[in-house]
């Protein structure tokens, strides 16, 4: 971001474009690096549970630890992404980390999720926090932006020279 904050500086590096917090993010460019987290986390995950592998059946408690571990590394990334993007929205913090916790503990029930599908109150828990977390990330990825600058900087899509003009 600019020392004015009138004009909106593009990420440089991998590290600004997963790891800042401050700052705008739009729309497009929240759901790539999302698209780039999902595929990463999806492929590493994966490998886990391949290399790890299956115990009778079951997933292996390596393979769990494991999953467990990578999920919570990347709540890093997708923290600041979403801090980002709320402060595009001219919104605080307070989502982004309520995603996080969420996130996290989400990673932590899995560790014994077959027992805990057998409690009815704990399954109806599980599904709300899925529900709740695929909610917020459909709210990052729909609501648009402040047009103009906001609180948090200036906005990272250029406004035609009337509405700028206007201070819109």
């Amino acid at each position: 971001m600019s020392e004015e904050k009138n004009i909106y500086v593009e990420d440089k590096d991998i590290f600004e474009m997963f790891f800042k917090t401050h700052g705008r993010l739009n729309r497009w460019r929240y759901f790539k690096r999302r698209v780039v987290l999902g595929i990463l986390l999806t492929m590493l995950l994966t490998l886990g549970y391949r290399v790890l592998g299956y115990e009778y059946g079951q997933v292996s408690t390596s393979a769990t630890i494991y999953n467990a571990i990578i999920t919570l590394i990347f709540i890093v990334p997708t923290y600041c992404l979403n801090v980002r993007r709320l402060q595009d929205m001219n919104r605080g913090k307070l989502l982004a980390v309520a995603y996080a916790i969420l996130t996290a503990v989400m990673a932590f029930m899995d560790f014994n999720v077959l027992e805990l599908y057998q409690k009815d109150y704990l399954s109806f828990l599980i599904l709300l926090m899925a529900f709740f977390s695929l909610a917020l990330s459909l709210y990052f990825v729909i609501a648009p932006g402040t047009r103009g600058k906001n609180r948090y900087g200036a906005s990272p899509i250029p406004l035609p020279a009337k509405d700028d003009a206007k201070g819109r």
